[in-house]
């Protein structure tokens, strides 16, 4: 599924835009175009993201592949990234699931790529389409509200987590279970698949913050550094959670 939306100034936003449309919308530098792919499939998006956006190949295979860690790579006149959402259940065992989100970010426009259903990227739809504040100031604007809303997820998982730990301490100083070992090194396994994605994913805002791209205006570059710290200091609960 292709989701489009369109901010131009003195205007209604405009969703669902044909893709025929598209080229004419980037050639206009007043408008903000977002454009997301929910899991349509390569053949349909691929031709869009290197006909229509001219993204390199090599950028455009990254993000169809869903196979990286987070990263920053700078193509000039648009930044490719690799983000990753992530979730924890316990309801049925313990479990912690984790999505590719690839971003292009350009003069004029966001691309989001992932493969399966995002919440917080349904959320931003809703609240940009809203509220002209969230539009208002530029892609990299728009970009900065999808990575902290990613991030803002993150905080109910890290404390779900925090509290399975709690409870296997309180089950190894009573009375541990059959499968109280068990859920110890899950646990760990979880924590450390966390932390595989953290540090690339602080490192990624920390170059958004202080690198000098062409499409992130330098006023915008605090906002970048708000994620960045929010990140950092995940970054240390997870390493207390793992001692």
């Amino acid at each position: 599924m292709i989701r489009s939306l369109c901010f131009l100034p003195d205007q209604e936003p405009r969703t669902d835009i044909p893709v025929k449309e598209y080229a004419e919308l980037l050639a206009n530098p007043q408008a903000l175009l977002w454009i997301d792919f929910d899991g349509e499939p390569d053949a349909s998006a691929e031709p869009i993201l290197t006909g229509i956006f001219r993204f390199h190949p090599l950028a455009v295979d990254d993000a169809l592949e869903e196979t990286h860690t987070p990263k920053v790579d700078d193509w000039g006149d648009y930044i490719y990234l690799v983000l990753n959402a992530m979730t924890f259940s316990a309801a049925d065992g313990l479990e912690l699931t984790t999505r590719e989100l690839d971003i292009f970010l350009g003069k004029n426009y966001v691309v989001t790529h992932h493969d399966e259903p995002l919440g917080f990227i349904e959320k931003a739809r809703t609240l940009f389409f809203r509220d002209r504040r969230y539009t208002s100031h530029g892609p990299d604007h728009l970009l900065y509200k999808l990575i902290d809303d990613l991030v803002t997820e993150y905080m109910p998982m890290v404390e779900a987590i925090d509290d399975q730990i709690d409870r296997v301490e309180d089950e190894v100083l009573t009375k541990a279970a059959p499968d109280t070992l068990e859920r110890i090194f899950t646990l760990k396994r979880i924590i450390l698949s966390m932390r595989r994605i953290l540090g690339p994913q602080r490192e990624v805002l920390n170059k958004l913050a202080r690198d000098d791209f062409e499409v992130i205006d330098p006023h915008d570059r605090v906002f970048f550094r708000d994620i960045y710290d929010h990140l950092v200091r995940m970054h240390d609960v997870n390493e207390s959670m793992r001692d």
